[in-house]
């Protein structure tokens, strides 16, 4: 025989489940407890394996693209034009062969291009035939670009304003 709740207590354990979900929304709350239970975790898709966790809506309409894990907390990205806001990119202060190749094919180019830089935090320019950094951009602790990646809540536990997120600043 099957259990039947009483129809009086249903509203009772909806209301008493609606009280207690917090107020932050499903899918901030999904992304907050899945960083709480997997502390660092640079590529979450990779972990969920066909479990969809979603971003909520008002963050994803402003552009935010990605999400990951640092120290339990959770922490958004938006890409920029280039595509590569979000990477994970390469410390390295010594050009690539694809930069090299590029100084060498044009000797005293003002900037080479993004397509070519793809995720070094440097950008770089060309001196005669050898490349030459221009800048470089903070990386965190896990090799992301500081200034790209935002925590989900911020200290007072409000959900980020995606106006504040930062752009690819190489």
């Amino acid at each position: 025989m099957r259990h039947q709740t009483p129809p009086i207590l249903v509203p009772t354990l909806l209301a008493a489940f609606v009280s207690a979900a917090p107020a932050l929304g499903a899918p901030a709350s999904a992304v907050t407890a899945f960083c709480r239970k997997n502390p660092t975790v640079d590529f979450p898709i990779r972990v969920l394996r066909g479990t969809e966790i979603r971003l909520p809506d008002r963050l994803t309409a402003a552009g935010v693209t990605n999400w990951r894990c640092m120290h339990g907390r959770a922490y958004i990205c938006a890409d920029g034009a280039a595509g590569s806001s979000c990477w994970k990119m390469d410390p390295s202060r010594e050009p690539t062969k694809d930069i090299r190749e590029t100084c060498e094919e044009n000797p005293g180019q003002d900037f080479v291009a993004m397509a070519v830089i793809g995720n070094s935090a440097s950008t770089w320019r060309c001196e005669g035939p050898a490349a030459t950094i221009i800048k470089t951009v903070p990386l965190d602790e896990r090799g992301f670009m500081k200034a790209a990646w935002l925590p989900l809540f911020d200290a007072h536990g409000k959900l980020a304003d995606p106006d504040q997120l930062g752009v690819d600043p190489r």
